[in-house]
């Protein structure tokens, strides 16, 4: 028996987690209108902004070294951003603080504030920004 979502689904692409993130964000749509009544939108938009850019390094990998991309560890693939098929150090080092930032956000802990909108309007940003360097780094034409 297989769960609902589990391997027949394809997972949502980074883009299109940045959109609902966005729609988060706004408060537009069926889903920002409901997750701002519901008081659970900065959590939600977080994961969604964090999976985006889980997304973004996956599908890097995929581009230019797959037995990378079929790697478990999230971490590991992170770390091997910053080796000769990576990015570059600036790029990883920038994943790796946003990925951690975002990682925080996202778990709820009593004795802390939910992140801000302000806050999650840079880090949606800066994942934009992360996603189109890694674009751009797999780019068969650059």
């Amino acid at each position: 028996m297989t769960a609902p979502g589990g391997a027949g689904a394809a997972a949502p692409t980074p883009r299109r987690c940045l959109a609902a993130a966005d729609q988060l964000l706004r408060g537009a749509g069926a889903l920002g209108a409901t997750a701002v009544t519901g008081g659970w939108w900065p959590r939600a938009c977080a994961c969604l902004i964090r999976l985006a850019l889980e997304g973004g390094i996956d599908a890097y990998w995929r581009q230019v070294k797959p037995p990378v991309a079929s790697c478990r560890q999230g971490r590991a693939k992170q770390l091997m951003l910053r080796g000769r098929l990576g990015p570059g150090i600036g790029v990883a080092r920038r994943v790796a603080f946003t990925w951690a930032t975002l990682s925080t956000a996202a778990h709820h802990h009593c004795y802390e504030l939910a992140p801000t909108a302000a806050e999650l309007r840079r880090l949606h940003t800066e994942v934009s920004v992360l996603l189109t360097q890694l674009d751009r780094r797999t780019d068969p034409e650059r």
